[in-house]
């Protein structure tokens, strides 16, 4: 008799019934909770159990709670807009005390990060700082919202890490449309922002991917800054920023903002490069900024400052159509600048490489690519 290979056949029968059972008790566990005009979102996103769906439908939310936040989320859940954009919204709107949209936090200071957090398909409009805000999140999603009007920035990760930031649109913050700010490993991709200072800025953050962004319309397209842009210390070892494959182009918005370092920011950069190090610029087409395509300089040329550290070192522009930059009239407060303006300019520390660009104008440049 065949007892072990009957015997090992009903052994793995059994072991994928087993798995199979498992794996629908755990489906089951997790709910999806609906929320239509006139109900509250908090209230549900309070209620749910980590791992259920919150699935909103079209309309407009205002928060009645008075909380920092419209919508606080402390926990693991999806928060699902049943919505198709650009037709079909779902609006969250400010309440009295909302100075945010959307925030992602621990629900205590001293917790730890929130996992696995996804936000999808709203349009978040009109609060006073950020409209979609991360802080201390790890392994979350934002994916195909709209942020109009949030006054400080549209989209804010920061102290976050391992996230993804996917196919939203941004515009008309007075800081920066989509700011990566203190986070590590977060992914940049298919986004389109204008009409914001900044269009998609770094600061102060490792290992981030930018790639197929469309960045237009800005006073500066993409600003890679220094920490002391943000008035922070760095991480330490700051840096490998990839910015791959982005369409940068038209970033001649007259910047809304007067006074510090954002009204600082002169139009007609597509992508500034202030005193940071290995950032690999790749495979962009960068067109019809008026000021500059691609600027990198060290930190101590644009501010005031002691430190040499703050050179911009060890950065690589290489095989980017760079054309038609440079050709409208000088921002008044940079008169110094005009014979420089060109589709890129160099003027900074050790170990840049520009090559096998696409140009028409380089000041500066050296390949120094060995």
């Amino acid at each position: 008799m065949e007892i072990f290979p009957m015997s090992a056949a009903r052994f793995g029968i059994r072991l994928a019934l087993a798995i199979t059972l498992v794996s629908v008790a755990g489906a089951a566990q997790a709910a999806s909770v609906q929320v239509r005009p006139g109900e509250s979102i908090q209230a549900a996103v309070d209620a749910v159990s980590p791992g259920d769906t919150v699935v909103v439908m079209p309309g407009d939310y205002v928060e009645t709670h008075g909380q920092l936040a419209a919508v606080r989320i402390t926990k693991s859940l999806k928060l699902i807009a049943k919505s198709k954009l650009p037709d079909v919204k779902v609006r969250i709107l400010p309440g009295a005390g909302n100075n945010h949209g959307i925030l992602i936090e621990p629900a205590n200071p001293g917790d730890p990060p929130v996992e696995k957090v996804v936000v999808r398909g709203f349009t978040v409009e009109g609060f006073p700082n950020n409209g979609i805000y991360t802080r201390y999140a790890e392994r979350f999603k934002i994916i195909g919202n709209e942020s109009i009007d949030n006054l400080e920035n549209g989209i804010f990760p920061t102290l976050s890490a391992k996230g993804a930031v996917r196919r939203n649109v941004s515009y008309g913050s007075l800081d920066s449309g989509l700011w990566v700010e203190g986070s590590e490993h977060i992914r940049v991709i298919g986004n389109e922002l204008y009409h914001n200072p900044t269009g998609l800025e770094i600061t102060v953050s490792k290992n981030i991917v930018a790639k197929n962004n469309n960045v237009h319309h800005n006073t500066v397209g993409i600003g890679l800054y220094n920490p002391a842009g943000a008035s922070l210390p760095p991480l330490g070892d700051d840096g490998d920023w990839q910015i791959i494959g982005n369409f940068v182009h038209d970033n001649n918005f007259p910047n809304p903002v007067s006074g510090g370092l954002v009204g600082a920011l002169p139009p007609g950069i597509g992508i500034a490069v202030l005193g940071v190090d290995r950032v690999n610029i790749r495979r962009n087409k960068i067109v019809n900024n008026g000021f500059f395509g691609v600027a990198i300089v060290d930190w101590c040329l644009v501010q005031s400052c002691p430190a040499p550290s703050q050179a911009a070192e060890y950065n690589t522009v290489i095989g980017n159509r760079i054309t038609g930059n440079g050709n409208e009239p000088t921002p008044p407060d940079y008169v110094a600048f005009a014979p420089f303006q060109s589709d890129v300019f160099l003027f900074a520390g050790a170990g840049n490489c520009v090559e096998k660009n696409l140009t028409d104008r380089e000041v500066f440049v050296t390949a120094n690519c060995t």
